[in-house]
Protein backbone atom coordinates (compact mmCIF):
# COMPACT_ATOMS: atom_id res chain seq x y z
CA UNK A 1 0.00 0.00 0.00
CA UNK A 2 2.81 2.40 0.94
CA UNK A 3 4.65 1.49 -2.23
CA UNK A 4 1.56 2.27 -4.34
CA UNK A 5 1.19 5.63 -2.59
CA UNK A 6 4.83 6.51 -3.31
CA UNK A 7 4.35 5.62 -6.98
CA UNK A 8 1.26 7.87 -7.21
CA UNK A 9 3.11 10.75 -5.55
CA UNK A 10 6.08 10.26 -7.86
CA UNK A 11 3.86 10.29 -10.96
CA UNK A 12 2.05 13.40 -9.71
CA UNK A 13 5.25 15.37 -9.20
CA UNK A 14 6.69 14.15 -12.49
CA UNK A 15 3.56 15.26 -14.33
CA UNK A 16 3.73 18.69 -12.70
CA UNK A 17 7.42 19.05 -13.53
CA UNK A 18 6.77 18.13 -17.18
CA UNK A 19 3.87 20.60 -17.36
CA UNK A 20 5.98 23.35 -15.83
CA UNK A 21 8.83 22.57 -18.22
CA UNK A 22 6.51 22.60 -21.24
CA UNK A 23 4.96 25.87 -20.12
CA UNK A 24 8.40 27.40 -19.57
CA UNK A 25 9.56 26.27 -23.02
CA UNK A 26 6.36 27.63 -24.59
CA UNK A 27 6.95 30.97 -22.87
CA UNK A 28 10.56 31.09 -24.02
CA UNK A 29 9.62 30.19 -27.60
CA UNK A 30 6.70 32.63 -27.78
CA UNK A 31 7.17 35.44 -30.27
CA UNK A 32 5.25 38.63 -29.78
CA UNK A 33 3.08 39.74 -32.68
CA UNK A 34 0.63 42.42 -33.78
CA UNK A 35 -2.99 41.45 -33.28
CA UNK A 36 -6.05 43.02 -34.87
CA UNK A 37 -9.37 43.25 -33.01
CA UNK A 38 -12.11 41.46 -34.96
CA UNK A 39 -15.24 42.81 -33.26
CA UNK A 40 -16.61 46.00 -31.71
CA UNK A 41 -16.53 46.83 -28.00
CA UNK A 42 -14.04 44.06 -27.16
CA UNK A 43 -13.14 44.18 -23.47
CA UNK A 44 -9.58 44.75 -22.33
CA UNK A 45 -9.19 43.24 -18.85
CA UNK A 46 -6.72 43.49 -15.99
CA UNK A 47 -6.49 39.69 -15.66
CA UNK A 48 -6.69 36.60 -17.92
CA UNK A 49 -10.24 35.64 -16.94
CA UNK A 50 -13.77 36.97 -17.09
CA UNK A 51 -13.48 38.26 -13.52
CA UNK A 52 -10.65 40.60 -14.52
CA UNK A 53 -11.45 44.31 -14.16
CA UNK A 54 -12.52 45.90 -17.47
CA UNK A 55 -9.86 48.45 -18.39
CA UNK A 56 -11.34 49.64 -21.66
CA UNK A 57 -13.28 48.59 -24.75
CA UNK A 58 -11.53 48.25 -28.10
CA UNK A 59 -12.99 48.96 -31.52
CA UNK A 60 -12.90 46.69 -34.54
CA UNK A 61 -9.60 46.81 -36.48
CA UNK A 62 -7.65 48.36 -33.60
CA UNK A 63 -4.14 46.95 -33.25
CA UNK A 64 -2.55 45.54 -30.09
CA UNK A 65 0.89 44.16 -29.34
CA UNK A 66 0.52 40.58 -28.07
CA UNK A 67 3.39 39.63 -25.75
CA UNK A 68 2.29 36.44 -24.00
CA UNK A 69 -0.03 33.44 -24.21
CA UNK A 70 -2.40 33.23 -21.23
CA UNK A 71 -4.50 30.15 -22.11
CA UNK A 72 -7.86 31.52 -23.30
CA UNK A 73 -6.50 35.07 -23.37
CA UNK A 74 -3.69 36.99 -25.01
CA UNK A 75 -1.56 39.25 -22.82
CA UNK A 76 -1.06 42.59 -24.57
CA UNK A 77 0.85 45.78 -23.92
CA UNK A 78 -1.26 48.66 -22.56
CA UNK A 79 -2.93 50.65 -25.32
CA UNK A 80 -2.21 54.33 -25.91
CA UNK A 81 -3.66 56.87 -23.46
CA UNK A 82 -3.98 54.34 -20.62
CA UNK A 83 -2.62 55.97 -17.45
CA UNK A 84 -1.55 54.45 -14.15
CA UNK A 85 -1.23 55.91 -10.66
CA UNK A 86 1.15 55.55 -7.74
CA UNK A 87 1.01 57.07 -4.23
CA UNK A 88 3.32 60.12 -4.12
CA UNK A 89 4.65 59.43 -0.61
CA UNK A 90 6.73 56.58 -2.04
CA UNK A 91 8.33 58.74 -4.75
CA UNK A 92 11.12 61.21 -3.99
CA UNK A 93 12.88 63.07 -6.82
CA UNK A 94 11.38 60.64 -9.34
CA UNK A 95 12.89 57.61 -7.55
CA UNK A 96 10.89 54.90 -5.76
CA UNK A 97 11.88 54.84 -2.08
CA UNK A 98 10.05 51.63 -1.05
CA UNK A 99 9.77 48.08 -2.35
CA UNK A 100 6.70 46.59 -4.03
CA UNK A 101 4.87 49.87 -4.45
CA UNK A 102 1.47 49.20 -6.00
CA UNK A 103 0.57 50.74 -9.34
CA UNK A 104 -3.16 51.27 -9.68
CA UNK A 105 -5.61 51.97 -12.46
CA UNK A 106 -7.12 55.02 -10.74
CA UNK A 107 -5.91 57.44 -8.00
CA UNK A 108 -7.53 55.70 -5.04
CA UNK A 109 -6.87 52.65 -2.84
CA UNK A 110 -9.99 50.85 -4.08
CA UNK A 111 -8.73 50.81 -7.65
CA UNK A 112 -7.36 47.53 -9.13
CA UNK A 113 -3.61 46.91 -8.84
CA UNK A 114 -2.08 46.47 -12.30
CA UNK A 115 1.60 46.27 -11.36
CA UNK A 116 4.32 47.03 -8.84
CA UNK A 117 7.42 49.20 -8.68
CA UNK A 118 10.68 48.16 -7.05
CA UNK A 119 12.91 50.28 -4.84
CA UNK A 120 15.18 52.66 -6.83
CA UNK A 121 13.01 52.40 -9.96
CA UNK A 122 12.93 55.69 -11.87
CA UNK A 123 9.47 57.18 -12.39
CA UNK A 124 8.36 60.05 -14.60
CA UNK A 125 4.91 61.46 -14.02
CA UNK A 126 2.73 64.44 -13.17
CA UNK A 127 0.67 65.23 -10.10
CA UNK A 128 -2.83 63.87 -10.59
CA UNK A 129 -5.40 66.64 -11.09
CA UNK A 130 -8.12 64.51 -9.48
CA UNK A 131 -6.17 63.74 -6.33
CA UNK A 132 -2.85 65.49 -5.66
CA UNK A 133 -1.71 62.71 -3.33
CA UNK A 134 -1.15 60.54 -6.39
CA UNK A 135 1.25 60.66 -9.31
CA UNK A 136 -0.03 59.94 -12.84
CA UNK A 137 2.44 57.80 -14.78
CA UNK A 138 2.71 55.65 -17.88
CA UNK A 139 2.15 51.96 -16.97
CA UNK A 140 5.47 50.16 -16.23
CA UNK A 141 6.99 48.05 -19.03
CA UNK A 142 6.05 44.74 -17.39
CA UNK A 143 2.34 45.59 -17.11
CA UNK A 144 0.03 43.57 -19.36
CA UNK A 145 -3.68 43.57 -20.01
CA UNK A 146 -5.72 40.72 -21.45
CA UNK A 147 -8.06 40.08 -24.38
CA UNK A 148 -10.00 36.89 -25.13
CA UNK A 149 -8.28 35.07 -28.01
CA UNK A 150 -11.46 34.68 -30.02
CA UNK A 151 -11.50 38.44 -30.70
CA UNK A 152 -7.91 38.75 -31.96
CA UNK A 153 -6.41 37.79 -35.31
CA UNK A 154 -2.81 37.90 -36.52
CA UNK A 155 -1.97 41.15 -38.35
CA UNK A 156 1.83 41.03 -38.52
CA UNK A 157 4.99 40.64 -36.49
CA UNK A 158 5.93 42.88 -33.57
CA UNK A 159 7.69 45.34 -35.92
CA UNK A 160 4.42 45.90 -37.76
CA UNK A 161 2.88 47.30 -34.57
CA UNK A 162 5.65 49.90 -34.27
CA UNK A 163 5.31 50.81 -37.95
CA UNK A 164 1.56 51.31 -37.69
CA UNK A 165 1.98 53.29 -34.48
CA UNK A 166 4.29 55.66 -36.34
CA UNK A 167 1.85 55.90 -39.27
CA UNK A 168 -0.99 56.72 -36.91
CA UNK A 169 1.12 59.40 -35.26
CA UNK A 170 1.96 60.85 -38.68
CA UNK A 171 -1.62 60.94 -39.93
CA UNK A 172 -2.83 62.53 -36.69
CA UNK A 173 -0.16 65.21 -36.99
CA UNK A 174 -1.13 65.86 -40.63
CA UNK A 175 -4.81 66.08 -39.70
CA UNK A 176 -4.25 68.42 -36.77
CA UNK A 177 -2.01 70.70 -38.84
CA UNK A 178 -4.48 70.75 -41.75
CA UNK A 179 -7.37 71.68 -39.46
CA UNK A 180 -5.29 74.37 -37.75
CA UNK A 181 -4.45 75.92 -41.14
CA UNK A 182 -8.09 75.64 -42.24
CA UNK A 183 -9.33 77.47 -39.16
CA UNK A 184 -6.72 80.17 -39.69
CA UNK A 185 -7.50 80.61 -43.39
CA UNK A 186 -11.27 80.66 -42.87
CA UNK A 187 -10.86 83.77 -40.70
CA UNK A 188 -9.26 85.70 -43.56
CA UNK A 189 -10.98 87.62 -46.37
CA UNK A 190 -11.07 85.84 -49.72
CA UNK A 191 -8.24 87.77 -51.37
CA UNK A 192 -5.87 86.92 -48.47
CA UNK A 193 -6.58 83.20 -48.22
CA UNK A 194 -3.60 80.89 -48.85
CA UNK A 195 -4.82 77.38 -47.95
CA UNK A 196 -2.57 75.37 -50.32
CA UNK A 197 -0.86 73.53 -47.50
CA UNK A 198 -4.13 72.46 -45.87
CA UNK A 199 -5.45 71.18 -49.20
CA UNK A 200 -2.22 69.25 -49.79
CA UNK A 201 -2.31 67.67 -46.33
CA UNK A 202 -5.99 66.72 -46.53
CA UNK A 203 -5.34 65.17 -49.95
CA UNK A 204 -2.30 63.27 -48.63
CA UNK A 205 -4.40 61.70 -45.87
CA UNK A 206 -7.17 60.73 -48.30
CA UNK A 207 -4.77 59.23 -50.85
CA UNK A 208 -2.12 57.61 -48.64
CA UNK A 209 -3.77 56.63 -45.35
CA UNK A 210 -6.71 54.44 -46.38
CA UNK A 211 -5.75 52.06 -43.54
CA UNK A 212 -7.05 54.74 -41.14
CA UNK A 213 -10.65 55.20 -42.39
CA UNK A 214 -11.70 57.42 -39.49
CA UNK A 215 -8.90 59.89 -40.23
CA UNK A 216 -9.68 59.79 -43.97
CA UNK A 217 -13.31 60.69 -43.24
CA UNK A 218 -12.19 63.60 -41.06
CA UNK A 219 -9.89 64.78 -43.85
CA UNK A 220 -12.78 64.71 -46.35
CA UNK A 221 -14.95 66.72 -43.97
CA UNK A 222 -12.15 69.25 -43.44
CA UNK A 223 -11.60 69.61 -47.17
CA UNK A 224 -15.34 70.15 -47.73
CA UNK A 225 -15.38 72.79 -44.97
CA UNK A 226 -12.48 74.64 -46.57
CA UNK A 227 -14.00 74.40 -50.03
CA UNK A 228 -17.38 75.71 -48.89
CA UNK A 229 -15.87 78.60 -46.94
CA UNK A 230 -13.62 79.58 -49.84
CA UNK A 231 -16.53 79.40 -52.29
CA UNK A 232 -18.83 81.55 -50.15
CA UNK A 233 -16.15 84.20 -49.69
CA UNK A 234 -15.30 84.17 -53.37
CA UNK A 235 -18.92 84.75 -54.38
CA UNK A 236 -19.27 87.53 -51.80
CA UNK A 237 -16.05 89.11 -53.05
CA UNK A 238 -17.29 89.14 -56.64
CA UNK A 239 -20.74 90.39 -55.69
CA UNK A 240 -19.23 93.23 -53.68
CA UNK A 241 -17.88 94.49 -57.00
CA UNK A 242 -21.28 94.32 -58.71
CA UNK A 243 -21.48 98.09 -59.20
CA UNK A 244 -18.35 98.28 -61.38
CA UNK A 245 -18.46 98.32 -65.17
CA UNK A 246 -18.85 95.16 -67.23
CA UNK A 247 -15.24 95.42 -68.46
CA UNK A 248 -13.88 95.98 -64.97
CA UNK A 249 -15.90 93.05 -63.68
CA UNK A 250 -14.48 90.72 -66.34
CA UNK A 251 -10.96 91.91 -65.58
CA UNK A 252 -11.54 91.32 -61.89
CA UNK A 253 -12.96 87.85 -62.52
CA UNK A 254 -9.95 86.97 -64.68
CA UNK A 255 -7.61 88.11 -61.91
CA UNK A 256 -9.52 86.07 -59.35
CA UNK A 257 -9.45 82.95 -61.51
CA UNK A 258 -5.70 83.28 -62.11
CA UNK A 259 -4.75 83.79 -58.47
CA UNK A 260 -1.53 81.85 -57.93
CA UNK A 261 -2.60 80.71 -54.48
CA UNK A 262 -4.70 77.92 -55.93
CA UNK A 263 -2.93 77.43 -59.27
CA UNK A 264 -6.28 77.80 -61.00
CA UNK A 265 -6.43 77.45 -64.82
CA UNK A 266 -5.82 80.66 -66.72
CA UNK A 267 -8.13 79.58 -69.54
CA UNK A 268 -11.42 78.02 -68.54
CA UNK A 269 -12.67 75.23 -70.81
CA UNK A 270 -16.04 75.71 -72.39
CA UNK A 271 -18.96 73.58 -71.30
CA UNK A 272 -21.57 72.37 -73.71
CA UNK A 273 -24.44 74.87 -73.65
CA UNK A 274 -27.30 76.06 -75.87
CA UNK A 275 -26.25 77.75 -79.09
CA UNK A 276 -28.47 80.79 -78.45
CA UNK A 277 -27.71 82.08 -74.97
CA UNK A 278 -30.12 84.65 -73.59
CA UNK A 279 -28.86 87.68 -71.70
CA UNK A 280 -29.98 86.05 -68.45
CA UNK A 281 -28.02 82.86 -69.17
CA UNK A 282 -24.93 84.84 -70.18
CA UNK A 283 -25.05 86.80 -66.93
CA UNK A 284 -24.91 83.61 -64.83
CA UNK A 285 -22.07 82.05 -66.86
CA UNK A 286 -19.66 84.36 -65.06
CA UNK A 287 -20.72 83.00 -61.68
CA UNK A 288 -20.72 79.41 -62.95
CA UNK A 289 -17.15 79.77 -64.22
CA UNK A 290 -16.18 81.11 -60.82
CA UNK A 291 -17.78 78.12 -59.11
CA UNK A 292 -16.01 75.77 -61.50
CA UNK A 293 -12.64 77.41 -60.87
CA UNK A 294 -13.13 76.92 -57.15
CA UNK A 295 -14.19 73.30 -57.69
CA UNK A 296 -11.02 72.53 -59.68
CA UNK A 297 -8.97 73.63 -56.70
CA UNK A 298 -10.21 70.54 -54.92
CA UNK A 299 -10.54 68.37 -58.06
CA UNK A 300 -7.34 68.94 -60.05
CA UNK A 301 -7.24 67.93 -63.73
CA UNK A 302 -11.04 67.84 -63.95
CA UNK A 303 -12.90 69.56 -66.78
CA UNK A 304 -15.98 71.77 -66.80
CA UNK A 305 -18.13 68.92 -68.09
CA UNK A 306 -16.95 66.84 -65.09
CA UNK A 307 -18.15 69.62 -62.83
CA UNK A 308 -21.66 69.51 -64.31
CA UNK A 309 -21.70 65.71 -64.30
CA UNK A 310 -21.10 65.83 -60.56
CA UNK A 311 -23.84 68.44 -60.26
CA UNK A 312 -26.27 66.09 -62.01
CA UNK A 313 -25.26 63.11 -59.90
CA UNK A 314 -25.89 65.04 -56.68
CA UNK A 315 -28.97 66.89 -58.01
CA UNK A 316 -32.35 66.93 -56.33
CA UNK A 317 -35.83 67.33 -57.83
CA UNK A 318 -38.28 70.18 -57.31
CA UNK A 319 -41.64 70.68 -59.00
CA UNK A 320 -44.11 73.54 -59.35
CA UNK A 321 -45.16 76.49 -61.50
CA UNK A 322 -42.26 78.42 -63.05
CA UNK A 323 -42.43 82.21 -62.86
CA UNK A 324 -40.10 84.96 -64.02
CA UNK A 325 -38.39 87.00 -61.30
CA UNK A 326 -37.65 90.27 -63.04
CA UNK A 327 -37.38 92.58 -60.04
CA UNK A 328 -34.19 94.64 -60.05
CA UNK A 329 -32.78 93.65 -56.66
CA UNK A 330 -29.11 93.62 -55.77
CA UNK A 331 -27.56 90.15 -55.33
CA UNK A 332 -30.75 88.33 -56.22
CA UNK A 333 -29.97 84.57 -56.42
CA UNK A 334 -31.90 83.86 -59.64
CA UNK A 335 -34.00 85.18 -62.54
CA UNK A 336 -36.86 82.76 -61.96
CA UNK A 337 -38.97 81.38 -59.12
CA UNK A 338 -40.65 78.01 -58.87
CA UNK A 339 -43.77 78.03 -56.71
CA UNK A 340 -44.19 74.67 -55.05
CA UNK A 341 -47.06 73.32 -52.99
CA UNK A 342 -48.11 75.60 -50.17
CA UNK A 343 -45.96 78.70 -49.68
CA UNK A 344 -42.65 77.07 -50.61
CA UNK A 345 -40.61 78.82 -53.29
CA UNK A 346 -37.12 78.57 -54.73
CA UNK A 347 -34.96 80.90 -56.81
CA UNK A 348 -33.61 79.51 -60.08
CA UNK A 349 -31.19 80.24 -62.86
CA UNK A 350 -29.46 78.18 -65.56
CA UNK A 351 -26.80 78.37 -68.24
CA UNK A 352 -27.91 75.02 -69.65
CA UNK A 353 -31.64 75.53 -70.15
CA UNK A 354 -33.56 78.55 -71.47
CA UNK A 355 -36.05 78.85 -68.63
CA UNK A 356 -37.98 81.63 -70.41
CA UNK A 357 -39.57 78.90 -72.54
CA UNK A 358 -41.18 77.29 -69.46
CA UNK A 359 -42.61 80.33 -67.66
CA UNK A 360 -46.21 79.72 -66.56
CA UNK A 361 -45.92 75.96 -66.96
CA UNK A 362 -45.97 73.22 -64.35
CA UNK A 363 -42.52 71.68 -64.46
CA UNK A 364 -40.32 69.10 -62.82
CA UNK A 365 -36.74 70.34 -62.42
CA UNK A 366 -33.47 68.61 -61.58
CA UNK A 367 -31.48 71.20 -59.66
CA UNK A 368 -28.21 71.70 -57.81
CA UNK A 369 -27.91 73.96 -54.73
CA UNK A 370 -26.45 77.42 -55.11
CA UNK A 371 -25.87 80.26 -52.59
CA UNK A 372 -29.12 82.12 -51.87
CA UNK A 373 -27.33 85.30 -50.70
CA UNK A 374 -29.39 85.33 -47.48
CA UNK A 375 -32.71 85.61 -49.33
CA UNK A 376 -35.82 83.99 -47.87
CA UNK A 377 -35.83 80.84 -50.03
CA UNK A 378 -33.21 78.39 -51.34
CA UNK A 379 -31.52 78.90 -54.69
CA UNK A 380 -30.75 76.34 -57.37
CA UNK A 381 -29.02 75.87 -60.70
CA UNK A 382 -31.32 74.08 -63.16
CA UNK A 383 -29.75 71.08 -64.93
CA UNK A 384 -32.86 69.94 -66.83
CA UNK A 385 -36.59 70.61 -67.14
CA UNK A 386 -39.54 68.31 -67.75
CA UNK A 387 -43.02 69.68 -68.40
CA UNK A 388 -45.70 67.92 -66.36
Amino acid sequence: MLRLLLVIISVFFSTNLIAEKNQKEATQNFKSFTGKITASKVRLRSGPDLDGHIISQLNKNELVLVVKDAKDFWAVKPIANIKAYVFRNYIIDNIVEANKVNVRLAPNLDSPIIGQLKQKDAVQGIICSQNNKWLEITPPDDVCFYIAKEYVTYAGNNNYFAQMKNRKSNVEELLNTAYFITQSECKKPYDEMVPNEAIHQFDTIIQEYSDFPQHVQQAKEGLALLQDNYLQKKIAYLESKANISHMERNELLTAVENVSTFDEPKVLPQASSPKNLTDKMTFWKTLEHSLYATWTTFHPEKKLNDFYKEQEINAITVAGILESYSQSIKNKPGDFIVKQEGSEKAYLYSTQVNLDEYVGKKVKLTVSPRPNNNFAFPAYFVNSVEVQ
